[in-house]
């Protein structure tokens, strides 16, 4: 019998079949086998047993977008699918365009010059800037021009999923987007995407190489902190983003915040407080505004209000031992004297300065060092040695809180007054001191502005956050600026110098209001350098950065900052913060448009997106704004029923 091969037939491509894109690139035939069924109308696609589909197209794009601007099409509730079909356009066409466009402006502005009406010429004149600005940066080089068309695709197995999220961009949509369905061609639209992803369904737009970029999400997928406090969600990648302010890639753990009104930044700083505490960190609040008793008393934290009629006294002269971790891993103790000596010469100097607008000459600062020195070293005999802040006993005592027996109780400690009666006695001799006694009078006790002429009634508990409200002192007498002064002071010797193994942090609410002064500006930019010293952090929060960027102490706190976040900005802001942050200008332009709790970080020289989502019971405790919109309260509505 006669066996016959048969003729091997050569592998056929589909040259012809626009559906095809290579040799082993699936059709549309492929891809279908592969389901039950499809069923196409002209509303949606239903392919078995995957579910439901429907397609749109992009046709107008805000007028100001901002990095990753397309991630919001995937927090509408089901499957979403993106594809960007690019095609490079003629500039010199652009160009033409666009100044013919500004030619019809140009009459526009004539005519309504000459009706008198001056209705729309603000508008115009705009545009034409717009238009200006677009044709030169074309004509430059600076950018290009790209027809391209934005196709999304919203599945879903579950039909009532399906419906609510196309409800949702067809009655909602997307801030400034224009956006259409595409009716009657939703199987070259679902071709359109991954995987095939043709440019069948072709509605092409205008974009500068700008805007294309800014659609792609080019950053890190996820922050580098693995530990640490549970910040938010990164809206370019939608990780979650933790924060170790002690992480060993920061320079040191200094924070500062920066946001005009309304954009997040008590709020931020709230969660910030709350998620610390969680993770053991300790807090001290100096609240210059008193937002933050709520949250602080919430979350089991002691609050302390400062004011005249308060029974909380402050003793910003008083000394204590210092803790120091060594490299052998022991503690050793011990008093630095001469630093204390300086820190109150230079808060009794900022207290001269207060009311009056020339400075103390060399002569009188030198004489205000000479009398402390004397004061702590003579009078009250301090030395480098712990027990020279204590005396002993011949017998067992019960200490203040009565819940111990003690051998040694603490000495009692320098105050205003011991300073102020030895600077009027040498006055008596020295006519060249009489001003400066009259300038520091008020601040004695019983003077109008003694309150901090006092031994101190306080003493830091174990509670988890300590907030000091200064919201009662009055302002205008700078009452409230030297509360803030005399509360870093005590906290410092109170809270920062002692107990190293634990993580300590201050915040400082409307930190701007220190730069208002030299000697303020002068010691807050200290008082940053002097915590990052001992490995505590501090976090400045303030709504105005013009008063960081026009002060050299504000610059300083910026730049020694290894965290610096960015809310929203204010546009008049933007030179100095481009400056000062080293920003381009399509990146400020992004921040004028964030929303509330929007965030760019910079750590460690990481630059990431963070957004602060809160529960239904921190959205109480950390928003500022006590009368909500019906928006607002629709959102928690949902959060509650979603639980």
């Amino acid at each position: 019998m006669k066996l016959s091969r048969r003729k091997k037939q050569p592998k056929k491509v589909y040259t012809d079949d626009a559906s095809v894109l290579g040799e082993n690139t699936p059709t549309f035939h492929d891809l279908m086998t592969l389901a039950d069924g499809i069923e196409v109308s002209s509303t949606e696609i239903y392919v078995s047993p995957s579910g439901f589909t429907k397609t749109y197209y992009v046709t107008g794009l805000p007028s100001t977008i901002h990095f990753g601007y397309l991630n919001r099409f995937f927090h509408i509730g089901a499957d979403v699918h993106v594809s960007i079909h690019v095609e490079p356009a003629d500039s010199t066409l652009a160009i033409s365009k666009r100044t013919k466009m500004m030619t019809k402006l140009e009459a526009e502005i004539l005519a309504e010059q000459k009706a008198g009406t001056n209705k729309a010429i603000a508008f115009y004149q705009q545009e034409y800037q717009l238009l200006e600005k677009e044709r030169e940066e074309l004509r430059l080089g600076i950018e290009r021009l790209f027809y391209t068309t934005i196709i999304f695709a919203v599945s879903s197995p579950n039909r009532e999923e399906f419906l609510s999220a196309c409800e949702r961009i067809e009655r909602e949509g997307f801030e400034g987007f224009m956006i259409r369905q595409a009716y009657q061609e939703h199987d070259l639209g679902f071709r359109s995407v991954a995987p095939i992803g043709e440019n069948l369904l072709r509605h092409p737009i205008e974009m500068t190489s700008s805007a294309l970029a800014n659609a792609f999400p080019f950053t890190n997928s996820r922050f580098s902190h693995e530990y640490g406090i549970p910040i938010g969600i990164d809206w370019s990648s939608g990780h979650l983003n933790r924060y170790d302010p002690w992480h060993e890639k920061l320079a040191n753990s200094n924070m500062i915040i920066i946001g005009t009104s309304g954009a997040g930044k008590s709020y931020l700083v709230k969660g910030l407080v709350a998620r610390g505490a969680a993770f053991g960190i300790r807090f001290v609040i100096i609240d210059y505004e008193g937002e933050y008793t709520a949250v602080v008393k919430a979350l089991g934290g002691a609050s302390i209000r400062i004011n005249e009629r308060s029974p909380y006294r402050m003793n910003p002269f008083e000394l204590e031992e210092e803790e120091e971790k060594l490299q052998d891993g022991t503690i050793h103790r011990f008093v630095d004297v001469k630093e204390k000596i300086s820190e109150m010469e230079r808060f009794i100097v900022s207290m001269a300065h207060l009311h009056a607008a020339d400075r103390l000459d060399a002569y009188n600062v030198a004489v205000i060092n000479t009398l402390l020195q004397t004061l702590y070293e003579k009078d009250f005999r301090f030395t480098s040695d712990p027990e020279s802040l204590y005396e002993s006993r011949d017998s067992w005592e019960r200490n203040a809180n009565g819940d111990r027996l003690i051998l040694r109780v603490k000495r009692q400690q320098p105050c205003f007054s011991d300073f102020f009666a030895k600077l009027e006695q040498q006055a008596e001799t020295d006519p060249r001191l009489e001003e400066l006694v009259m300038r520091l009078r008020r601040f004695q006790k019983g003077g109008t502005e003694g309150m901090f002429d006092c031994y101190s009634n306080v003493e830091l508990s174990d509670a988890p956050i300590i907030h000091f409200d200064l919201s009662s002192l009055p302002e205008k007498s700078h009452a409230r600026r030297l509360g803030m002064q005399v509360t870093f002071e005590w906290v410092l010797e109170k809270f920062i110098k002692k107990n190293v193994h634990i993580k300590k942090c201050v915040v400082s609410d409307e930190t701007q209001k220190m730069l208002e002064l030299e000697d303020t500006a002068r010691f807050i930019e200290d008082v940053f350098r002097r915590i990052r010293k001992r490995s505590g952090a501090a976090v400045a929060a303030s709504q105005d950065f013009r008063k960081f960027a026009d002060n050299e102490f504000g610059r300083a706190i910026v730049q020694n900052s290894a965290t610096k976040v960015l809310l929203r900005q204010d546009k008049n802001d933007k030179a100095a913060v481009m400056e000062v942050f080293g920003l381009e200008e399509r990146e400020f332009d992004d921040l004028v448009g964030y929303r509330k709790g929007m965030g760019r970080w910079w750590a460690g020289g990481e630059v990431f997106y963070n957004v602060l989502n809160s529960f239904s019971e921190e959205e109480q405790l950390f928003s500022t704004t006590f009368v909500q919109s019906e928006h607002q309260l629709a959102l928690h509505r949902d959060r509650v029923m979603t639980r």
